[in-house]
């Protein structure tokens, strides 16, 4: 599709022309004509524009002449911005009357040239006898509409149509005999763009069955940026957004990461849905799901959504079910069209008929039916209805097949599309520079936008500024499902969205070669029209060569790479002055420059309105940037190194939002910033000595968010009243206020108050965070509902001088209150002698609106008085001790936390509660009963969680039941050591979860609880010492689904009424001594079972009948047990036996031996289906047996704590294990050694190898382990010779050390072309252990100097340095490891120096350095220290006791 949107360019120019002050041009003989000729030229041919966006579809001619039009536009507009520059640089005194008058010459020449131009396709435009817009009218089907400002959207519309589809895929899901013969089985939604793919996989994932099956779900979109280590990493950030381990991470180390991460968690059941998977990498794709499936439990599954089939196939055996999705009834998609079309009324009758048409030729695709319905919301007549029924692009052939309903949906969007005003037209299709699936940031388009000059004019003195109009346009564009997948804030505002791959394909060929996203494609047809690019890493740059009109540069970040360092070119080898050749650049994305120098000239950057500076290194703003004097956008986010702003900011007259961090490095920011008017963002203003916070006097069109920092230094609080600082800044919405002590002037706060007081924000404020105020009170205006009338969040903390603080309860519109770290307050709303004070007039109802409240370490709190009521949805209370009296009447309370409250508090706050849905109480240590009637009172009441209220001793003083307590699910009670019994449980009947943790001195459950828990889903009893007796498992619990029993060394074990718990998956009992026996006969649903470390156990039956089971842990029984519990039926002999058939789900099997057994049980080698092998404690094993080999699908084996194992099997005995990727010996201390020909299966297989903790190890040759990605040779204390490691050259992750002690060397890592006769390297022309990109190396008392061989390590990217404590130097060879991110240094006690400045500043790449017990680096560390100009330049320091690689904190 050729481009269209011409018609909002030359508007634009049009509009450009009327807003120059053209009487000044006055001066210049001749440019006031030559204006008002282009105003009138541009002014006939936008009358025609409508009639030739429609023509141009089929009339090559017209496309052409719009081509045409288009450029000469643009051009115009360029020449009429250059006016505008230096007229701006003329009223800052940077140009004088001479130079101004030149430049005018020179401009009106050129706009003289435009016009000829002009003129020329003006005349030609009568060839295609185009009409009007006005003789158009409402003829044409295309003509523009009046945009609905109020009209706002929400992604929680109802999804129509997909429920049978849902739960057959949610069967598939949770039923286990799916692919239960496979180890990470793969459903795939399959079906073309716009069916709704996504909306179905979303269905599955949110659905509760879904929820409660899957321990831990991760949503991915793919699209086309598959690449297994951004998809790990990406898993990651979902599972804890502080993992720790950096994007630019190898597999390895990522995949190292995650598993840390799922054995944190206990996950073991994971859900993963990749969306949008575009990639057909059959290589690729196994990569990814071998890695993946190594780390997660059984039971865990895939789900993608793609349009190609083969896509979805290429997952081969994984493969479990393809869901070719269909298209929708003709019923469903008319309910899409009804529910958008008609959201302002009824329909007239006429439109339903004509709109059932429109619907059945949608073709069942609800993204055709969205878009039809968004656009139809503003056409009320039949005929404009009629005029899409009848629309041409329905007329496509009715062949059914995917090309062609693709087609017809691109269409329906291309109609759509033709419906928008011009203006959103042009908005619309620059979104084209964003990949496919970027999540876009409202606010950062609605700013680009802006600097394209397509929201018009800056002037804030206009009906409506730039920022509405924006705002508007993004919501009728939302409206219309240009944009989905919307991500809201608190207040129900898109913040984010993307784009439909099919919408962002409509975007693409609207301007095909105007928008380039070089991240995508390097292959640009034509340059001369790109003015718009987007690239991910610098080496892209050079594409743009040729493009010397381009308009934005705009980069997002990229993922880390190694095809990122080809050829040096990196973010670091790039010149900031490479930019200078795009001298007509609007936007300017400089994020993440790695280069520190910014000196190289920008400023000549005339029409530069957005640049981007964050995540830089630089210091302080460059100079040329406030030359840049139409800039309206500045970012300048987690620059963490920048000092200050120059005071020549004030150039920028047209600044319109400024986004800085705070930064403990901050000298001032300049007084000139309360010049700069047109400021709407001002994220963070720090106050100074010399510049305080009368500086934001003048800025009152500030909007959103403000931030003032080091309020402790503002001593003028009468001049800032006077100027009312805040109280008329009308559009901000949130306010934080943070006096920090180290920047303060003194007084004791008393000037704090003076300061709060002229603080006083504007009536429509919605979110108040004061933090750090030293004053003894706080102003009235924090508590008048007068003065905060739209206060919906309000944040105070830190304030340690205040004793006292007002009740807030005349805040209407309050929603949330949080008062933390408020160590002198003794009273919350008055005393108690004022709540009686009859003068005044009690509050009949406090918080009207409230939902949450919360009193967080509050040690001296005494007295909350609240009036009559608190109606508050959520409360919690924490670290407040001393609390005694508190409001008795919470009449909306829903949630109710309690920590650290003294009982006196906890009874105040309980004696009237009655509508209670979760309850929590932990660690209120004088609490010895619980309030009476709490929990029978709150008869609704789901959740109730009491923990470490070490003296409680019953429930209730007097023994009542809380059998009302019917609707209680979940019960949690743990660390209670004075709790004897538990309280009367028979009338829990919808209880679904018990958990009984930690209580040392209970010591029975009776047995008649057990019958009324016919609910329970998850039982867990841990560490209860003196629990006696049995736990009854009625078979009335036919829900029951997970039993863990722990620790309880008195416990008798299980007594199982008749029945069959066929919902039961998992089974654990640990470390239960007094329990002699286990019948499972009666869990034949088992899919995990750990039965171990119970000394007294003889007896186990049932095993061979689960044969469901997936995961088993088994052994450590009784001494007196000279063998293992059967694998098969004690009735049938090894004869009548299929061995086949022998537990054929099990995967995952661990077995722990007891001194007394004298082999393995032989009926392992029929467990042909094991993934993973554990043997532990088998003292009697001193090799493994011949039939280990049968064990042929095993991928990982693991040997712990064998102390007489001396060798592993021989070639023969182990040749069946083709499979086995991980391979780990531990704690096994007769262990002798590996050697080179024992296993030569590992060429091929073996990826993993652990060797921890085996003090009989004397050598180790690795020379045919080339597979090897991960090793770990670790405390091998007779350790003295390691070969092989050169050969190992898929090595990813390397672990080594300490070794002998006796040995004064490490063993060397190099060989033959790296040795010569004296063990000195030499050069070689094969880099040594080329994927080596993380290694870790630990030190012992005879080492004294590193390995020197490290220093060929050269494209390391991580590297730990541990215990070596003779080492007082670093070598000067670190600095050759050019490629190094993270550095470690961990228990190094004596050493003090580091390499050099000049080779620590080799290190480019380096971000991360830690340094920990290491006291006297340490020292010499700190800022003041002499080492510390060697690491100032690095972004991110830790010198601290932290002995983890990857945990880094900022600076010191």
């Amino acid at each position: 599709m050729a481009e269209m949107i011409a018609e909002a360019v030359v508007g634009g120019i049009v509009e450009r022309v009327l807003t120059l002050a053209i009487d000044d041009l006055v001066l210049v003989i001749g440019v006031k004509g030559e204006l008002k000729k282009l105003k009138a030229v541009l002014t006939h041919i936008q009358a025609v524009l409508q009639d030739a966006e429609v023509k141009q579809v089929k009339e090559k001619q017209v496309n052409v002449w719009l081509q045409e039009l288009k450029q000469l536009s643009y051009d115009a507009e360029d020449v009429l911005d250059e006016i505008a520059y230096n007229e701006l640089k003329y009223s800052i005194g940077w140009l004088n009357n001479l130079s101004r008058l030149a430049a005018r010459f020179k401009m009106a020449h050129q706009i003289k040239a435009i016009n000829l131009e002009l003129h020329v396709i003006n005349e030609r435009k009568s060839a295609f006898h185009l009409i009007t817009n006005d003789q158009a009218g409402a003829s044409s089907s295309l003509s523009g509409q009046t945009i609905d400002r109020e009209t706002t959207s929400s992604l929680k519309d109802n999804v129509i149509g997909r429920e049978s589809a849902k739960e057959d895929i949610i069967k598939m899901l949770i039923n286990h005999d799916h692919g239960n013969n496979i180890a990470l089985p793969l459903i795939a939604i399959v079906g073309l763009g716009g069916l709704g793919k996504t909306t179905l996989a979303q269905l599955v994932y949110n659905d509760d069955a879904v929820k409660n099956h899957f321990e831990l779900k991760v949503w991915i979109c793919v699209s086309t940026n598959f690449r297994t280590t951004n998809l790990f990493f990406q898993i990651l950030q979902q599972i804890n957004l502080n993992h720790g381990v950096p994007e630019s991470s190898s597999k390895q180390v990522l995949l190292q990461g995650l598993e840390s991460q799922l054995v944190q968690q206990g996950t073991k059941k994971f859900l993963l849905v990749l969306d949008d998977d575009w990639n057909e990498s059959q290589a690729m794709w196994e990569d990814f799901v071998f890695s993946l499936r190594d780390i997660v439990g059984t039971g865990s599954r895939i789900i993608v959504t793609s349009r190609d089939s083969n896509v979805a196939s290429i997952g081969g055996d994984q493969t479990v079910h393809v869901h070719q999705l269909q298209g929708l009834s003709e019923y469903s998609c008319w309910d899409i069209i009804k529910s958008r079309a008609f959201k302002n009324g009824e329909p007239k009758p006429s439109l339903l008929e004509i709109g059932k048409q429109i619907s059945d030729k949608c073709k069942g695709v609800p993204l055709a039916a969205k878009v039809l319905g968004g656009m139809l919301q503003s056409k009320r007549e039949d005929h404009e209805w009629e005029a899409v029924r009848d629309a041409e692009f329905w007329k496509l052939p009715s062949d059914n097949t995917e090309q062609i309903r693709t087609e017809q949906i691109m269409e329906v969007l291309k109609f759509s599309y033709y419906n928008l005003p011009s203006a959103l037209k042009s908005c619309f299709s620059y979104c084209a520079i964003f990949p496919k699936d970027y999540l876009i940031s409202r606010e950062s388009l609605i700013q680009l936008w802006m600097a394209q000059g397509l929201l018009g004019a800056s002037n804030n003195s206009q009906e409506e500024i730039m920022e509405d109009k924006g705002n508007t346009y993004f919501n009728t564009l939302y409206s219309k499902s240009f944009f989905q997948e919307a991500e809201m804030n608190e207040y129900g505002e898109v913040i984010e969205c993307k784009m439909h791959d099919l919408v962002h394909d409509l975007a693409q060929s609207i301007c095909k070669f105007e928008c380039q996203n070089l991240g995508e494609s390097n292959n640009i047809e034509d340059f001369s029209k790109c003015r718009h690019a987007s690239f991910i890493s610098p080496k892209t740059l050079k594409v743009l060569t040729k493009a010397e009109k381009v308009r934005t540069i705009f980069g997002w970040e990229s993922d880390s790479d190694e095809e990122e360092f080809d050829n040096g070119c990196t973010m670091g080898a790039t010149k900031i002055s490479s930019f200078f050749k795009f001298k007509l650049l609007r936007v300017l994305d400089l994020s993440g420059f790695r280069g520190s120098d910014f000196s190289s000239s920008l400023g000549k950057l005339k029409h530069l309105r957005y640049l981007d500076l964050s995540y830089t290194s630089m210091k302080s703003l460059p100079k040329w940037v406030t030359r840049l004097y139409h800039l309206q956008t500045l970012k300048l986010i987690e620059c963490h190194e920048l000092v200050e702003l120059p005071e020549d900011l004030i150039n920028l007259k047209k600044l319109r939002h400024l986004f800085i961090d705070d930064s403990k490095k901050w000298k001032k920011m300049p007084r000139a910033t309360g010049e700069l008017v047109e400021l709407q963002t001002l994220s963070i203003f720090v106050v100074c000595q010399e510049n305080g916070i009368s500086v934001l006097e003048n800025l009152n069109n500030l909007r959103g968010a403000l931030e003032i920092r080091r309020l402790g230094l503002a001593r003028e609080a009468s001049l800032a009243k006077r100027a009312n600082v805040l109280s008329k800044k009308s559009k901000l919405r949130k306010l934080e206020l943070h006096w920090d002590r180290h920047y303060s002037i003194g007084d004791e706060g008393g000037g704090d108050l003076h300061v709060l007081e002229a603080l006083q924000p504007h009536p429509n404020l919605h979110k108040l965070f004061i933090d750090g105020f030293g004053g003894v009170q706080f102003p009235r205006w924090m508590s008048n509902g007068s003065l905060l009338p739209n206060l919906k969040s309000m944040k105070i903390s830190n304030c340690s001088n205040c004793e006292h603080i007002p009740g807030f309860g005349e805040l209407a519109c309050l929603e949330r209150l949080e008062i933390m770290d408020m160590s002198n307050v003794k009273n919350i709303g008055g005393s108690k002698d004022e709540q009686m004070d009859t003068t005044t007039t009690p509050q009949s109802s406090s918080y009207s609106c409230l939902k949450v409240l919360e009193l967080d370490r509050m040690p001296n709190l005494e007295e909350w008085f609240e009036g009559n009521e608190v109606c508050s949805e959520e409360l919690c209370i924490k670290n407040c001790p001393n609390l005694r009296m508190t409001p008795h009447s919470f009449p909306s309370l829903k949630s109710l936390k309690l920590k650290d409250v003294g009982g006196m508090g906890v009874v105040s706050i309980t004696s009237s509660l009655t509508s209670l849905t979760s309850l929590s109480i932990t660690s209120c240590e004088d609490l010895e009963f619980l309030p009476e009637g709490l929990l029978t009172n709150n008869d609704q009441l789901i959740i109730f969680k009491v923990e470490n209220c070490p003296k409680l001793q019953a429930f209730q003083e007097d023994g009542l039941m809380i059998s009302n307590s019917r609707s209680l699910r979940e019960l949690h009670i743990e660390m209670c050591d004075a709790l004897k019994s538990i309280p009367d449980m028979r009338g829990l009947t919808s209880l679904q979860k018990l958990e009984i943790q930690s209580c040392g001195e209970l010591e029975m459950i009776p047995k008649e609880f057990w019958g009324s828990f016919v609910a329970l889903e998850s039982l867990y009893i841990y560490k209860c010492e003196r629990l006696k007796g049995t736990i009854e498992l009625s078979p009335s619990m036919k829900h029951l689904r997970k039993v863990r029993i722990e620790k309880c060394p008195t416990l008798e074990g299980f007594d199982i009424c008749s029945g069959i718990f066929s919902c039961c998956h998992t089974l654990q009992i640990w470390d239960c001594a007094a329990i002699s026996s286990v019948d499972l006969r009666s869990f034949a649903s088992l899919r995990e079972l750990k039965i171990t470390e119970c000394s007294g156990l003889h007896a186990l039956q049932g095993l061979p009948f689960l044969t469901a089971l997936e995961k088993l842990s088994i052994g450590g029984f009784s001494p007196a047990l000279h063998y293992f519990p059967p694998l098969i039926s004690e009735d049938e002999g090894d004869d009548a036996v299929d061995f086949n058939n022998l537990h054929p789900s099990l995967r995952e099997l661990q077995i722990m031996g007891w001194p007394a057994l004298q082999f393995l049980p032989h009926h392992l080698q029929y467990l042909t289906t094991l993934n993973s092998l554990s043997i532990v404690r088998f003292d009697c094993l001193t090799e493994l047996p011949e039939w280990i080999r049968n064990l042929a699908s095993l991928e990982e084996l693991k040997i712990d704590n064998c102390k007489n194992l001396r060798h592993l099997p021989s070639k023969e005995q182990i040749q069946g294990l083709t499979f086995l990727r991980k391979l780990y010996i531990d704690r096994c201390s007769n262990f002798q050694s590996i050697k080179q020909p024992v296993l030569p299966w590992c060429h091929t297989s073996l990826q993993e190898l652990r060797i921890w903790i085996c003090d009989g190890v004397t050598s180790i040759d690795l020379g045919s382990f080339v597979s090897l990605r991960k090793l770990n040779v670790r405390f091998c204390s007779g350790l003295q010779a390691l070969q092989g490691l050169p050969f190992l050259t898929a090595l990813e992750e390397l672990e080594l050390g300490p070794f002998s002690k006796d040995s004064d060397c490490f063993p060397s890592l190099l060989g033959g072309d790296y040795d010569d006769d004296n063990g000195d390297a030499v050069a070689s022309n094969t880099p040594l252990l080329p994927s080596l990109r993380h290694l870790l190396i630990n030190g012992w008392s005879a080492l004294r100097a590193l390995p020197h061989h490290l220093q060929h390590l050269t494209l390391l990217k991580y590297l730990s340095i541990w215990n070596f404590t003779n080492l007082t130097e670093l070598p000067e060879w670190i600095g050759n490891l050019a490629f190094l991110e993270q550095l470690q240094i961990w228990q190094c006690e004596n050493l003090t120096h580091l390499p050099s400045k000049e080779q620590m500043q080799r290190l480019t790449f380096l971000e991360h350095m830690s340094i920990a017990y290491c006291p006297r680096l340490e020292e010499r560390c700190r800022r003041d220290g002499p080492e510390w100009p060697k690491i100032s330049h690095i972004p991110r320091l830790n010198i601290s006791h932290i002995p983890y690689l990857h945990t880094f904190n900022v600076l010191i």
